[in-house]
């Protein structure tokens, strides 16, 4: 069926229906199951509290430790205090909140727990955790009891869990981007490891200069990771649209891949040595692990669109007359973009392509233009 105005309508035979556990009647269905508002709330407490701890352990920011104790205590008792919104069940959301993003920390509680020596753990490790768990709890039912029980405001968890994965790899990005521009890509000299600790238990301590770059950047990759691969399977769980599926099983492909060639970027080949003579950097590997980076970021807002409510609530599909060829372009100025960013990290990890990165950011600026 075509209109006046020269688009032509799909035929639309009743509401799309892609999640399991149905909306309201007669409407396009989005996830309204609890779990996904939670996920949405713990994960997007841990993002928030690691971007603080990031920006305020900065060697070059000077920060007063109790400020930057009661500011994540303060986002703790709002991600509570948004999950009892979200899901209108008060205390318990909050609760639930402060124990998922307890349970998330624990990767950088590590650096707190590590001993003097590669393997050791401090005495006081079998308090501190129990103690760090129900501190999280606490503060964030506090927020919950705070916002009081009521009718839930956000019924689309899962797409708010989406856009909370595309932000924690958005700063992930950023801070690869300081290891680049600070050049500590090899200030941590091996690999699965720190300087033979468990990664998760290397002390705050030591972490000065280059290597706080370095190793904090693994740390957020690896909460980058479990992000995806959770989101991956509450998008297996609810959603019953094969393409998005796949989606989600390429973010946990990439995302595993993107870990390995970083890591392999540093020792260049698999190895737990940390001696200096076992390692062969690779270059090539860095300017992959940069363009794999901005892909991997790109399919994960990807993923937050199509999980997003507007994307089920914005009225029947419609099909313009140049949908192809505005395909086609869409395609083309795609792989410019990321050829362009390819350029880019050939400049950045090798100082050389200058003018070929200058001349392509022209196309890319006329086709993105012209599209």
């Amino acid at each position: 069926m075509t209109t006046e105005t020269g688009i032509e309508k799909e035929a639309v035979i009743g509401p799309e229906t892609p999640f399991e556990g149905g909306a309201s009647e007669g409407a396009i269905d989005v996830p309204n199951g609890e779990k996904g508002r939670i996920l949405a709330a713990g994960f997007g407490t841990t993002v928030a509290m690691w971007a603080i701890g990031y920006i305020t352990h900065m060697p070059a920011v000077s920060v007063p430790q109790w400020l930057t104790v009661a500011l994540l205590a303060a986002v703790l008792v709002h991600g509570g205090f948004r999950a009892a919104r979200a899901t209108g069940d008060g205390l318990m959301a909050g609760v639930k909140t402060g124990l998922l993003s307890s349970l998330l920390n624990l990767l950088v509680l590590g650096s707190l727990l590590g001993g003097n020596e590669p393997g050791a753990i401090v005495p006081s490790a079998a308090i501190m955790i129990p103690g760090f768990l129900a501190a999280g709890a606490l503060l964030a039912g506090i927020g919950g009891a705070i916002a009081g029980k009521g009718a839930a405001q956000n019924p689309n968890g899962t797409g708010a869990f989406a856009g909370v994965g595309a932000m924690a790899t958005l700063l992930l990005l950023v801070a690869g981007g300081i290891v680049t521009s600070q050049e500590a890509g090899l200030a941590v000299v091996d690999w699965p490891n720190s300087f033979g600790y468990n990664m998760f238990l290397y002390p705050l301590s030591r972490m000065s200069g280059g290597v706080f770059y370095e190793h904090a950047h693994r740390l957020l990759g690896s909460l980058v990771g479990i992000t995806t691969v959770v989101l991956a399977f509450q998008i297996f769980r609810i959603d019953r649209r094969g393409w998005v599926k796949g989606m989600a099983a390429l973010a946990v492909v990439l995302v595993i891949v993107q870990g390995i060639m970083g890591g392999l970027r540093v020792t260049g080949k698999p190895t737990l040595s940390t001696a200096e003579a076992d390692m062969a950097p690779s270059i090539e590997l860095a300017v992959a692990h940069g363009v794999t980076g901005q892909v991997f970021f790109g399919l994960m807002v990807a993923l937050a669109l199509v999980l997003s409510t507007r994307w089920f609530t914005n009225g029947p599909a419609v099909r313009l007359k140049t949908a192809g060829t505005e395909r086609t372009l869409a395609i083309v100025f795609l792989v410019f973009v990321v050829l362009q960013i390819a350029l880019g990290a050939v400049l950045r990890h090798m100082d050389s392509g200058l003018l070929s990165h200058i001349g392509m950011s022209v196309l890319v600026l006329g086709l993105a233009v012209f599209v």
